[in-house]
């Protein structure tokens, strides 16, 4: 059975820069298949209580018609020029297809509802769009989707990059982080121009202290740091184990741990936007030592500074 993406589109450009993102990065990859969806704005509320007159109500009736059949066709013309997209970025045409939904109860529990039903590996969109027909990549549905996307990969994509298999991997010291390794290799299976870098960084924790207790506490610091360097170390023992069985070559796959220094989000940011990386992939309940204690803080940061690339988020 193939792999498969749905992926949410407006018609905007930034949807068809996460189409072009797919496209390349499946370049050669046989098993892959994408579904388009797209999901026109729910009926308005003036239309959604009934008249307490007959002549009124069959107005209302005939108003409702003729908004879903405008809003019909223009989700066809979306998705019409998503499939163009994919296309002309070189993704076989007979492993597109396509989904309109113009009967909305909501734009992003619609596409999760999809999701789910339809057992999707991964839900694929853009950072924002400009529709008005389907503008729910403007932040908060692109946001819902990583919110309430529990169990779903939720990939998102800023803007273009010329590295989309350039994948930097943040992993956290926690059995979770395999998850998240386990989806990469999953979704990275015959990619074979994919640059792996598995990354965590040992958060850094400097209380208010006097200058005469920062030589203990500098004794202490390293030993703590010894200390986790050794357990992420034994927790990522089969990382490459993990990309082998998915058939990647395990010498395109590198561990790197870094002692962190201005923050966990910050040191996963900066690795990302000064190594060449167009794919970052973090989990979804936050990253890093002392700023894992507010869940979600880490991935919420990186997900709100990406601007270049695709992040996924991985539950």
């Amino acid at each position: 059975m193939n792999r498969h993406l749905l992926a949410a589109s407006d018609g905007s450009a930034h949807s068809h820069r996460a189409l072009e993102y797919a496209a390349e990065l499946y370049r050669n990859v046989d098993d892959i298949d994408i579904t388009i969806i797209t999901v026109a704005q729910p009926v308005p509320r003036y239309l959604q209580a009934g008249f307490s007159t007959g002549a009124g109500e069959l107005n209302r009736l005939g108003l409702i018609d003729d908004f879903l059949s405008t809003r019909e066709s223009e989700c066809r013309k979306i998705l019409e020029a998503g499939v163009g997209c994919l296309i002309r970025s070189g993704f076989p045409e007979e492993r597109i297809r396509t989904k309109e939904i113009v009967r909305s109860k909501g734009i992003a529990h619609d596409i999760l509802f999809e999701a789910r039903i339809g057992k999707y590996d991964a839900i694929l969109a853009g950072t924002r769009g400009i529709s008005n027909v389907s503008a729910f990549l403007t932040g908060s549905v692109s946001k819902d989707l990583v919110k309430y996307g529990k169990n779903i990969p939720v990939w998102l994509v800023a803007d273009k990059s010329k590295a989309p298999c350039n994948v930097l991997i943040a992993v956290d010291a926690c059995q979770e982080c395999l998850r998240v390794l386990d989806h990469a290799a999953f979704a990275l299976a015959g990619v074979t121009r994919a640059q792996i870098t598995v990354f965590h960084v040992i958060p850094r924790f400097r209380p208010f202290i006097s200058s005469e207790e920062k030589m203990k506490f500098d004794e202490i610091e390293r030993f703590v740091t010894k200390t986790a360097e050794k357990e992420v170390k034994d927790l990522l023992s089969e990382t490459k184990d993990i990309f082998s069985a998915a058939g990647l070559n395990s010498e395109n796959v590198e561990i790197r741990i870094k002692q962190g220094t201005t923050g966990v989000a910050s040191d996963i940011l900066h690795e990302y936007k000064h190594g060449g990386y167009g794919t970052l992939i973090a989990g979804r309940r936050g990253i890093g030592g002392w700023e894992a204690l507010i869940p979600g803080s880490v991935s919420d940061r990186l997900m709100n500074s990406i601007d270049r690339g695709a992040i996924w988020i991985v539950e």
